[in-house]
């Protein structure tokens, strides 16, 4: 995800729209509420509205639809550890530094920093693997 994440952003940024940004704020915000009322379903959904965004405007078809294919893997490990993965602030704040970056057409800085977000993501899941918390989820 972090590789394909960050060429629909290095590809969206020249194009993206004050609409595009603008629905990026919206959904970030339907995200930050989401989060503090704890509902995961709604986060989960606010989240993909927010990555749809540039996905989108990078027009690419075929890596839209790898994406697509690979976000049922990716909601079933985000669903059994939401709180552990994106209950904290610094998912809204990465998301709001996002879009300044994508506002500032800096394309290359917007495409390092969405890496960075997937980088920090799959080190946390990957130490929920390495400390068996999945395995003790299923069992209990």
């Amino acid at each position: 995800m972090r590789a394909l994440d960050q060429l629909a952003i290095e590809t969206a940024v020249p194009v993206m729209t004050e609409q595009d940004l603008h629905h990026m704020r919206q959904a970030n915000r339907d995200f930050e509420r989401a989060v503090a009322a704890n509902d995961t379903s709604a986060a989960l959904a606010a989240d993909d509205r927010y990555h749809a965004v540039p996905i989108s405007a990078a027009d690419n078809p075929v890596l839209s639809r790898i994406i697509e294919q690979l976000h049922p893997q990716l909601h079933r490990i985000l669903r059994r550890k939401f709180s552990t993965l994106l209950g904290g602030r610094n998912t809204i704040e990465h998301h709001d530094r996002l879009i300044d970056v994508c506002a500032a057409k800096d394309a290359r800085a917007a495409a390092e920093l969405s890496g960075q977000h997937w980088s920090e993501l799959g080190g946390h899941i990957n130490a929920l693997f390495d400390t068996n918390q999945f395995a003790e989820a299923a069992d209990g």
